[in-house]
C-alpha cells in the first residue's frame, strides 16, 4: 500500500486520477482488441493479458527506482500529442476494419508511447525505464501479423501432420498423410487451427515471458526460457495429436471429438507447469541480487513536469473526442439509403442425383457464419458439382461486425490446400451476369487432387453495394477507402461452386457461366 501510495503521490485523489488517465489510454485498446480476443480463440489469452501487466506494474512498485528531473518537458509534450493524433487514426480505422493487424498494432503501440510519455512527464526517465516492460508486456496480446501468423500454422500444421504419420506408422498403426489431413482406417483427420500448435505456442510464449518478469531474469535468461517455451509448447502439442489421431484410428472420429478438449486442456496445463518449473532455477540468488540493487537506489524529489490532474483531464477529454467523433461518422453515413443485395443460393432441386453436404461442427465453429447450405450433384456431361453457400447476417455492434470481418479470409486459396489439394493456378476473376443489372465478380481457382483437376469459382460480396470494391477490404488501400467512406462491413456472403469434369478452365467457365442463373434466387 505504500508503494502505491509512493508512486501515485501522497494524496489518494491523485490515485484516482492515474486510474482515470489509464482508463482514458486503456479503455478503448482493451475494447477494440477485445473483439478480436473473442473471435479468434487463438488469442483469448489475450484477456488475461491487461491484469497480468497491472500485476507486474504493481510488483514493480515494490523495487525503489529513484524518480528523476524531467529534462524534455516540451519534446515529450510534442510526442504525447502525436501519439494521441496516431491513436485516433487507428480507433477510426480499426471501426471499419475490427480485425485488421495494421491498426490494431498502430492503436496499442500507440497506447504504449502515450503510457510511457506520461510516466515520463510525472516521474521522470528512470522510472519509464523501470515500468517500461509491464508496459510493453501488452503487445503479446495483439494478434500476430496475418502472413507471420499463417505462415506458422501452414507449417505447424503440416509438420504435425507429417511427424504424427510417421510415428504411427512405425507402431504399425496405418496412416497417411494429405497436406494437414491425416487419413487412418476409420476416417479422415484434419490438422486444422486448433491443432496446428498456434494457440498453445502464443499462449506459451506469453508465459515464458511473463515468468521471466515475475522472476526478474537478465536477459539471457529470459531468452532461454523464450526458447524453452517454444520447445515445450511444439513437444506437448505433438503428444496432443498423436493422442487424438491414435485414439481416431482405434475408436473412431466421435471418440476423438470426446477426447479433444479434456487432452488439449491437460497438455497445456502440463506445458505451463514444466515452464515454471524452468523459471525457478536460480530464483534464491537472482533474488539476493535484486536486493541489493533495490537498497542502492536513492529518491530524487524535484518539480513535477506535469501534473497528474492536468494529464488525466487532458487525455480523459480526448478519449471521448475520439469516441464521439469516430461513432458520428459512422452512423452519419448509416442514415443514408443504400441498395441492399437480397439473394440467395438455389440448388437444382428436379436433379436425382441432389445431395446435400454436411458442414463439420470443427468448421462451422472457425466459420461462425449465421446460414449455411451447400449441396452436390452430377450434372451433365458427366461434370461433377458443388456448392456452398454462406451468410454472415448485419451486426450492430462492433464485436458483431468483428466476427462478419473474419468471414473475408475464409477463400478457396487458403482452405483447399489444407485439405491436401494443391493450387496450380489462379486465373484472372470474372464479372458474370445473373440477372439483367445483377451481376457477380467471381475469383477462380484451379485446383489438383490426385489426378483429376478441380475448377473453383469464388464470390464475396457485402449487403451494401455502393461502397464499390472497397468493401471487399482486401488491400490496405482498400481498408483506408472503407473508412473514408463510412462502411463498417454489413452483412456478408460467401458463394462457392466447384466442378469437376471439364477438359480446361475455358470449358469450365462456360459451364458455370450458363448454369449461373440457376444457381441464385433473387426477388
Amino acid at each position: 500500500m505504500t508503494q502505491l501510495v509512493r508512486f501515485f503521490g501522497s494524496e489518494w485523489r491523485n490515485s484516482s486520477l492515474w486510474l482515470v488517465l489509464l482508463a482514458s489510454i486503456w479503455g478503448p485498446v482493451v475494447y477494440v482488441l477485445g473483439a478480436q480476443w473473442s473471435v479468434y480463440a487463438a488469442y483469448q489469452y489475450g484477456w488475461a493479458v491487461p491484469f497480468l501487466c497491472l500485476y507486474l506494474a504493481i510488483r514493480r512498485l515494490s523495487q525503489n527506482q529513484a524518480v528523476t528531473k524531467t529534462d524534455y518537458k516540451m519534446p515529450a509534450i510534442i510526442l504525447l500529442v502525436l501519439a494521441g493524433l496516431v491513436f485516433w487514426g487507428m480507433r477510426f480505422l480499426q471501426e471499419a476494419n475490427p480485425i485488421w493487424r495494421v491498426a490494431s498494432y498502430g492503436l496499442a503501440m500507440a497506447a504504449v508511447t502515450m503510457t510511457l510519455l506520461v510516466i515520463y512527464l510525472m516521474q521522470g526517465g528512470l522510472r519509464t525505464a523501470h515500468f517500461a516492460f509491464p508496459v510493453l508486456f501488452f503487445l503479446v496480446a495483439v494478434p500476430w501479423p496475418t502472413p507471420v501468423e499463417q505462415l506458422v500454422i501452414q507449417n505447424l500444421s503440416r509438420f504435425n501432420a507429417g511427424l504424427v504419420t510417421e510415428v504411427l506408422n512405425l507402431a504399425g498403426v496405418s496412416a497417411l498423410q494429405h497436406g494437414n489431413v491425416i487419413e487412418v482406417s476409420t476416417g479422415l483427420v484434419g490438422i486444422d487451427e486448433a491443432c496446428s500448435g498456434i494457440r498453445s505456442l502464443q499462449a506459451t510464449l506469453m508465459m515464458a515471458l511473463f515468468f521471466g518478469e515475475f522472476y526478474r531474469r537478465g536477459r539471457a535468461q529470459r531468452g532461454r526460457l523464450l526458447l524453452a517455451g517454444l520447445l515445450l509448447a511444439m513437444a506437448f502439442n505433438l503428444a496432443r495429436t498423436l493422442v487424438l489421431v491414435s485414439v481416431a484410428a482405434k475408436s473412431g472420429l466421435p471418440a476423438m471429438e470426446r477426447w479433444h478438449d479434456p487432452t488439449g486442456v491437460s497438455l497445456l496445463v502440463g506445458c505451463f507447469f514444466c515452464l515454471w518449473l524452468l523459471a525457478q532455477r536460480g530464483r534464491k540468488a537472482n533474488a539476493e541480487r535484486l536486493k541489493t540493487a533495490t537498497n542502492q537506489r536513492t529518491e530524487f524529489e524535484g518539480q513535477k513536469a506535469v501534473t497528474v490532474s492536468t494529464l488525466a483531464a487532458g487525455l480523459a477529454v480526448w478519449s471521448l473526442v475520439v469516441a464521439v467523433s469516430t461513432e458520428i461518422w459512422f452512423r452519419s453515413h448509416e442514415a443514408r439509403d443504400h441498395q441492399k443485395l437480397a439473394w440467395t443460393a438455389h440448388w437444382p432441386v428436379a436433379n436425382p442425383t441432389l445431395q446435400s453436404n454436411v458442414i463439420s461442427p470443427n468448421a462451422l465453429q472457425i466459420l461462425q457464419c449465421d446460414q449455411n447450405v451447400s449441396a452436390h450433384w452430377m450434372g451433365d456431361a458427366g461434370v461433377f458439382w458443388q456448392a456452398f453457400y454462406l451468410r454472415w447476417l448485419p451486426a450492430n455492434s462492433f464485436y458483431g461486425r468483428a466476427r462478419e470481418a473474419l468471414s473475408k479470409f475464409h477463400n478457396p486459396a487458403d482452405c483447399l490446400p489444407a485439405s491436401g489439394m494443391k493450387l496450380k493456378a489462379q486465373l484472372a476473376p470474372v464479372s458474370l451476369p445473373v440477372r439483367p443489372g445483377f451481376s457477380l465478380v467471381f475469383d477462380r481457382y484451379v485446383f489438383t487432387a490426385d489426378s483429376s483437376e478441380l475448377y473453383v469459382f469464388f464470390s464475396q460480396t457485402e449487403d451494401m453495394t455502393d461502397n464499390g470494391p472497397a468493401s471487399l477490404r482486401m488491400t490496405h488501400l482498400d481498408r483506408l477507402r472503407a473508412a473514408l467512406t463510412g462502411s463498417r462491413n454489413y452483412g456478408q456472403i460467401n458463394f462457392e461452386v466447384a466442378l469437376t469434369g471439364p477438359q480446361n478452365s475455358a470449358e469450365a467457365l462456360g459451364l458455370f457461366r450458363d448454369h449461373l442463373p440457376e444457381l441464385i434466387s433473387t426477388p
